[in-house]
């Protein structure tokens, strides 16, 4: 290679250098005036998603974070601190430049209230939520006749009762499959042969479930329902399900 070629890629090495180190130097002088200039300062987080909970419980524990920046805003930890609160199942936390940032909540969903001294909720997972003004206005039913013992229900987490896990199972079932009839339930009960009883909010008809094949007799029954025509289930005194494949109906005398 001669001399002269030589010289001009040394030569288009040296740009090639100093237009990257201007660029970097133009970057940081840039990033240092916009933080000067308080450019990228959080000025607005907005929380979206939240339905029992008040946005001041979130923004309290959004301002333990101290965050000055969104640069330093770790979005991973912020999240992880929502999703320490036990009503929330799930949370994501984005930054939105230069200056906001949004967080969206997934809270759980109440399926039924434990009827104890502290009054507990419990979702469709079975996870177990405080003692909340929520349950005084959420129309779910109450699940009574368990095992009160509170080591059983562990804020924030599975129940560890297993009768309770089933009634869960009960409830997800007819929410999902039969939801006429869950928005009328008053009580899923254990009597004191530990058999699931149904208690309807009208009048109250009693619909006896037993121990065994649950799901199959929560078909049954849909069936019954919709094979009443203008008739309901409140008709009805009582509907004894213990019997395989039958259902003992007994009227309002």
């Amino acid at each position: 290679m001669s001399k002269k070629k030589k010289q001009k890629l040394s030569l288009r090495t040296i740009i090639g250098v100093g237009l990257s180190i201007l660029f970097f130097i133009t970057l940081i002088g840039a990033v240092k005036w916009a933080n000067f200039r308080q450019s990228f300062e959080v000025s607005d987080i907005k929380i979206s998603g939240n339905q029992i909970l008040e946005t001041s419980t979130y923004e309290s524990i959004l301002s333990t974070f101290e965050v000055s920046s969104i640069h330093q805003a770790n979005l991973g930890e912020m999240a992880k601190a929502i999703e320490d609160n036990p009503f929330v199942k799930a949370a994501q936390v984005s930054r939105h430049f230069p200056n906001k940032m949004t967080i969206n909540i997934v809270e759980r969903n109440p399926l039924a209230i434990i009827n104890l001294t502290e009054k507990l909720m419990i979702d469709g997972d079975g996870v177990v939520l405080p003692d909340h003004p929520y349950s005084n206005e959420a129309l779910i039913p109450i699940l009574s006749g368990f095992n009160p013992s509170t080591d059983l229900y562990p804020h924030g987490e599975l129940t560890f009762s297993v009768k309770v896990k089933e009634a869960v199972s009960i409830l997800n079932q007819l929410s999902n499959g039969y939801p006429e009839l869950y928005e009328n339930i008053s009580e899923l009960t254990l009597n004191n042969d530990d058999e699931y009883v149904i208690i309807l909010s009208d009048r109250p008809t009693r619909v006896v479930l037993g121990k065994d094949d649950i799901i199959t007799k929560l078909n049954i029954l849909k069936n019954f329902d919709a094979a009443l025509g203008q008739r309901q289930l409140t008709d009805f005194r009582l509907l004894d399900m213990r019997y395989k494949k039958q259902l003992v109906a007994r009227e309002w005398t």
